[in-house]
């Protein structure tokens, strides 16, 4: 951990999905959530008796009141939950931004937040620290609706200490008239034939992860040697103008065509295919790099009950089918597929999009970053920092 932000970055990789994927307004889907009675908690102090939640998550990351007065998500968790919702969208990146949980979390303080939303290797930080409250399962009824794909992390099995929030793939995004071909491959961006026309994320665990893949190597289960590798070759194909680092720009360089390909994120690819249809998003042969943001509730957080409460509001399949239709991203609660089919035509097209639910081919082909020890990432972590803008 470096503590320091992403150097360049300015904006959240959420930002680019404000207003949904423009296939229609959320509440156009007809999705309605269920509604679920206040409950006390039986007034055990561990679990805090207070109606309040403070939410700490990346900007545009769930379904908003639109101009139309739509209800959004929040809006809905105060009204049928009774619950008063500190909802804040400050968290910006996985290095600044995680200094708002950080300090107060080393120092054993009690938090400002109740249940807050870091990306997963930053969640297996806080588990494997001892910085996360247990899931309060008992009012988490909706915790057998998590698809089991994420319930085998080593450093959280069974998802007892955080829950996915939503899900992502970095893979390759590409316009075929400006590769003369289609691509199969990463190693297609390091073809000579791309050079200066080829992108890579500004994330070490994502770009290092899919450089592993090219390399042969497991990122799911890397070691310090595979890793470095990885990182050898975004080095080289940096500092030898190969490939153009990125943020959430990828996608405005594709649709300039300053950019050919890139390493892309797979809900942003979504938003951009919706005006570019013409844009190929790619799980290459070798695989590709699958990430995801996981609901935490801080140790000593004052309201674990309400946190709980919202946990389960939002595993239930309408209520998640809403918050996907609005981000783009892939939903880890099963019967969203079926919800979004129920809803009506907008919410049909949008089960059909293989970006939201890849089949289990493709699935196959998904690796999450597995690790390493703290002083290892760390240096993995200062060495790319040193080689992005």
């Amino acid at each position: 951990m470096t503590g320091r932000a992403v150097r360049g970055r300015t904006v959240s990789r959420r930002s680019f999905l404000k207003g949904g994927l423009g296939l229609g307004a959320v509440g156009a889907l007809g999705l309605t959530g269920c509604s679920f009675a206040s409950s006390a908690t039986g007034g055990r102090e561990d679990l805090g008796g207070t109606t309040q939640l403070r939410m700490l998550n990346w900007t545009d990351y769930i379904d908003v009141s639109d101009d139309k007065g739509s209800i959004g998500t929040i809006d809905r968790v105060r009204a049928d939950l009774g619950l008063q919702v500190t909802y804040q969208e400050d968290y910006t990146d996985s290095y600044e931004g995680f200094q708002l949980i950080l300090d107060r979390a080393v120092n054993k303080e009690v938090p400002d937040y109740d249940l807050v939303v870091p990306v997963n290797w930053r969640a297996a930080q806080m588990v494997q620290s001892g910085w996360a409250e247990p899931i309060p399962l008992e009012l988490v009824t909706n915790h057998v609706n998590l698809d089991p794909a994420f319930m085998t992390n080593t450093w959280d099995r069974g998802s007892r200490f955080q829950m996915p929030w939503q899900a992502g793939i970095t893979g390759i995004a590409y316009d075929p008239k400006l590769t003369g071909r289609a691509l199969t491959s990463i190693n297609d961006l390091f073809d000579v034939r791309l050079k200066g026309r080829a992108g890579i994320v500004g994330e070490m665990r994502e770009s290092v992860g899919l450089a592993m893949l090219a390399n042969g190597d497991d990122p799911s289960r890397p070691t310090p040697a595979t890793a470095q590798a990885g990182l050898n070759k975004i080095k080289e194909a940096i500092q030898t103008g190969q490939v153009i680092v990125t943020y959430e720009d990828f996608v405005d360089k594709l649709k300039s065509g300053e950019l050919a390909a890139a390493m892309a994120w797979s809900g942003d690819t979504a938003l951009l295919q919706a005006d570019r249809p013409d844009i190929e998003f790619l799980i290459p042969s070798e695989g590709a790099v699958q990430w995801f943001d996981a609901m935490v509730i801080p140790k000593r957080a004052a309201n674990v009950a309400a946190a709980g409460r919202f946990m389960n509001f939002v595993y239930d399949p309408a209520n998640a089918a809403r918050i996907t239709a609005y981000v783009g991203y892939i939903s880890p609660v099963l019967g969203v597929q079926d919800a979004l089919r129920a809803s009506g035509p907008d919410g049909a097209a949008l089960a059909k999009n293989p970006v939201l639910f890849p089949d289990a081919a493709a699935r196959n082909r998904l690796f999450t970053w597995g690790g390493l020890d703290a002083e290892t990432e760390t240096r993995l972590d200062d060495e790319f920092l040193r080689l992005v803008p």
